[in-house]
């Protein structure tokens, strides 16, 4: 990915798209900015997928690949959790609830079975940062494990498996409201169900996956003078598929309202894949951000929100209106995340010289 601008700008983008789901605009805008906002977790899912096996020959190699990126995973998953873990005992102790009785509601058995299924839950989140953001990082660490398992035959059952996945997620998505559909006693149309490891994680990791084989495959026939003329006609397909999933999204979100994915965000995210290769060296100032700053802009976005509003709940901050309130924590998630770091290199630098 470090040869891909495009991707590192689609991810700043992305993780800023998270922010208004999580920071809504008003209405009515914010429905569809937020139905537009949800293609950005299953494009984390593809991106991560999209390099991890790029000319992994056998069994041996799949694994050594995915055993290094599960071990960097759990080490970041463990700093970001205990940093909301952190802040959480602070804003108990700060508003006088007992830590035990805290514990004990957070780490309850109904809770860890519903974290260890489907990666939600109270272990996830509780009242001082009210968001579970973090079950996308256990969904990753999930998604591994089961390609490290399955390697052997990994390529051999990916692409039915990515198809049925894809279909169940986007049909029980859209008939959710209306029917409860149970396989062994499991509501799959629970959004917790769908919104997981298993329906999401996994069917749009393996979409990566499988256009990462495509684009090495032709790396690898065709000469680099052959393979631009080749991507440089997925240029309209792309355009095409981005847009109209722009515009079912919006469409679906008038239909069936607010859910946790869309059929259009699944059209943006093959739309912008086709994009990613004959724009790969497009981008300036924007590409480096995603790159040096998105991951923590998505990480900690929910905590500088929570940190705003007990702040300003204590007084000691004003309320931001909620018509800019979005915009106020991606400036604030930038200059924390970007700006200061760029500043700190530059200082260190200058000593150094």
């Amino acid at each position: 990915m470090n040869q891909n601008k495009f991707l590192y700008t689609m991810k700043l983008i992305a993780c800023l798209a998270v922010i208004t789901i999580h920071v809504r605009f008003p209405e009515p805008v914010g429905q569809y900015v937020t139905a537009l906002a949800r293609f950005a977790v299953p494009f984390f899912f593809a991106v991560s997928g999209r390099f991890l096996l790029v000319n992994a020959k056998d069994t041996y190699d799949i694994r050594q690949r995915t055993g290094n990126s599960l071990k960097k995973l759990l080490k970041v998953t463990a700093i970001v959790y205990a940093i909301y873990q952190l802040y959480s005992l602070f804003y108990h102790i700060v508003i006088g609830v007992d830590i035990p009785e805290l514990l004990a509601d957070r780490y309850n058995m109904s809770s860890l079975k519903r974290f260890l299924t489907f990666n939600s839950g109270k272990v996830l989140y509780d009242d001082s940062y009210a968001f579970d953001h973090m079950w996308y990082l256990f969904a990753v660490i999930y998604v591994l494990i089961f390609i490290y398992a399955f390697a052997p035959v990994l390529r051999k059952i990916y692409l039915p498996l990515m198809v049925i996945l894809l279909l169940g997620l986007h049909i029980f998505t859209w008939i959710q409201d209306f029917r409860t559909v149970r396989i062994l006693g499991l509501s799959v149309t629970t959004w917790y169900v769908l919104r997981s490891w298993l329906f999401t994680g996994i069917p749009y990791f393996l979409l990566g996956i499988w256009w990462g084989d495509i684009t090495g495959k032709l790396k690898n026939e065709k000469t680099t003078e052959e393979y631009g003329r080749i991507v440089r006609v997925w240029k309209v397909p792309g355009i095409c598929l981005l847009s109209i999933g722009m515009i079912s999204t919006c469409f679906e979100a008038f239909l069936i309202g607010n859910k946790d994915i869309y059929i259009g965000s699944l059209l943006m995210v093959i739309g912008i894949l086709l994009l990613s290769e004959p724009y790969s060296d497009r981008g300036r100032l924007l590409w480096k951000i995603g790159k040096n700053a998105s991951s923590n802009i998505y990480f900690y976005h929910v905590l500088i929100l929570a940190v705003l509003n007990l702040a300003a709940d204590m007084g000691l901050f004003f309320t931001i209106p909620a018509v800019i309130k979005p915009v106020a924590i991606m400036a604030i998630a930038f200059i924390l995340f970007y700006v200061v770091p760029e500043i700190y290199r530059s200082v260190i630098n200058v000593k150094k010289g």
